[in-house]
């Protein structure tokens, strides 16, 4: 019974931690770990429980003291230090990995003979990682995040000698010697006894050993590169070094970039804004379609000024991920010519040739898997910030508190304002504030609803840039478009073939003075919004916009060139796997 104790134990904390340190965690997600705890708990306490080891020894507690820190050291100090500034995350994965470890260390103790001071010394390599974790948070007030991760990584000779002068940081290194010191000893002291054991017992145990051994540490997909702070050091990490290489490839680039432009200066310094979405779809935006609720008020009101506003209704993602997509779309790199993210233009290098100073504000992530190659873009503008790098913003991070930044852009100067939302991204209720819900009832989550809801409120914000940007900015043009779609009654599921997924919204705004000063630029989107396009064009869309010429400008891959030569039949999706003739229509 007190094997089944312990299983149990360990599996009702590490759900009480993923339920109580995360938040706007889905329902599905939640059955998800309370199944997953369990089995790796009734797993893990099999090599102890089928051998009848005595659980009390000092090698046993390190294990389980090993287990619980590693259990809630991450999900803990995360949620410390973000309940207060994000709507939603999901650290699932610390409370798996302390369970597996449990089975881990003891399997290796029950079935390898004399390997007591081996599992003490890798007891005491694994829990310096959530000490250090503790002892950061208790010298420095906050978590480990991507900023104190990069300080970190980049942290040179002296500054390390410098840190380590700090009588709180040698305190702290000589405590978690001394400690490991005696906890190495107690155990040595003190062995690990094991019950005689049948054959079929050692096999069992050996077997459960080897397949925790596997799950925990293979290479890339192992439990361990899955933890938080691992993730978070490997994220940063590639980060580093792909900055490394863009920045490289952007000098040799930005030497040989020429850029002429063909229209006569402004009488005045003006804005263009550029909002960049997020899994909106516009099969469910009433502007673009034939909708049961009104989604999208203001868009729907701002596209009846067809001399200002133009709709793109057969614009299509190129992708239905955000990465694949957005390092296309922000730069010269696509589908349909040949070339590489690392050596291709951005809009931002084309903004700056013409000496357009460029602000980027984003409410995405910074850096990781689905993050890292905009961040390298976004980070070549004069001004880029994150709302999540922000410490002095307390506010919950929905997409109105990018309005915040504005008024850091200076009206004086030409400027390019991009503004990247969190938008319509899964989960859907976490996309707005309570107050804004239109349709439903929180007691009643509907994924199209709140998708519906989610919707109305990013038709909200985006109206309320384009507001400021008129009444402060002088600005001359607008364009919105979303990165790709989502189907809301999938939830996370995409299915790139049902083409839900990639048809997106995409509208644009634009000036008397901008229709005034760039009549063939107006004359060809006009032309050419009906026809087919997917936003790995967007590059060439842009650069038309800023009525350009360049030679990595192609005038023929941009709607807003009269030269522009994709059709349906030549245009592709997922780095042309699908094309978009297999698109049989709207939902």
């Amino acid at each position: 019974m007190i094997y089944i104790a312990i299983a149990l134990v360990q599996w009702s904390l590490s759900f009480a931690i993923y339920v109580n340190c995360n938040k706007g965690l889905p329902r599905n997600c939640i059955r998800q770990q309370f199944r997953r705890y369990l089995i790796a708990a009734l797993l893990s306490s099999i090599p102890v429980a089928i051998s009848k080891v005595y659980l009390w020894q000092p090698v046993m507690l390190l294990t389980m003291f090993t287990s619980f820190l590693w259990i809630i050291t991450y999900p803990l100090l995360f949620h410390l230090g973000n309940r207060n500034s994000s709507t939603e995350y999901d650290n699932q994965i610390d409370p798996a990995f302390g369970i597996y470890l449990y089975g881990w260390l003891s399997g290796i103790l029950v079935t390898v003979p004399c390997s007591v001071l081996p599992v003490t010394i890798l007891e005491i390599l694994l829990i310096l990682i959530p000490f250090l974790q503790w002892g950061y948070c208790v010298i420095f007030s906050e978590c480990v995040d991507i900023n104190d991760m990069k300080t970190l990584q980049q942290t040179t000779k002296n500054e390390v000698i410098e840190f380590l002068a700090s009588w709180k940081v040698r305190s702290l290194i000589l405590n978690i010697i001394l400690f490991s010191a005696l906890l190495t000893w107690i155990c040595i002291k003190n062995g690990f006894t094991v019950h005689l054991q049948e054959w079929w017992q050692t096999a069992i145990s050996a077997a459960v050993t080897l397949f925790v051994t596997f799950y925990l540490w293979r290479p890339k997909k192992g439990l361990y590169r899955r933890t938080g702070i691992i993730v978070l050091y490997d994220s940063v990490k590639e980060y580093i070094s792909q900055n490394k290489k863009y920045r490289t490839e952007a000098e040799n680039r930005i030497k040989a970039l020429t850029v002429t432009s063909m229209a006569k200066p402004s009488e005045k310094p003006s804005t263009i804004l550029l909002v960049l979405g997020e899994s909106a779809t516009r099969d469910y935006m009433s502007a673009f379609s034939s909708t049961d609720k009104d989604t999208t008020p203001w868009m729907r009101t701002m596209l009846e000024d067809t001399e200002h506003c133009i709709a793109f209704p057969n614009a299509y993602s190129c992708h239905v991920r955000t990465v694949q997509v957005l390092e296309k779309a922000l730069t010269e790199f696509n589908q349909y010519d040949k070339g590489e993210f690392f050596a291709s233009c951005s809009i931002i290098d084309i903004a700056h040739k013409l000496g357009i100073k460029v602000h980027w504000y984003s409410n995405q992530g910074y850096v990781g898997d689905v993050d890292t190659p905009v961040t390298l873009v976004a980070n070549t503008a004069d001004v880029a910030k994150w709302t999540l790098q922000e410490k002095r913003n307390k506010k919950t991070p929905y997409d109105e508190v990018l309005l915040d930044f504005l008024g850091e852009v200076d009206p004086d100067n030409n400027n390019l304002l991009v503004l990247h939302l969190k938008g319509n991204h899964f989960n859907f209720i976490n996309r707005y504030p309570a107050e804004k819900r239109v349709w439903g009832s929180p007691d009643k989550i509907d994924g199209v609803t709140e998708y519906n809801n989610s919707l109305h409120y990013t038709d909200d914000v985006i109206r309320q840039f384009y507001e400021y940007g008129r009444k402060h900015l002088n600005m001359q043009a607008m364009i919105y478009m979303s990165d790709h779609g989502c189907t809301p009654t999938k939830s996370r599921r995409r299915d790139p073939r049902d083409f839900v997924n990639s048809r997106i919204p995409m509208m644009t705004w634009f000036s008397d003075e901008y229709i005034a000063e760039h009549p063939w630029r107006i004359e060809a989107l006009k032309k050419n919004c009906n026809k087919y396009w997917t936003n790995d064009l967007f590059y060439e869309l842009f650069c038309g916009v800023l009525d350009i010429k360049s030679e990595h400008f192609k005038e023929e891959n941009s709607l807003a060139s009269e030269q522009y030569r994709h059709t349906k039949e030549t245009l592709t999706i997922m780095e042309g796997e699908i094309k978009l003739t297999e698109n049989k229509g709207a939902k």
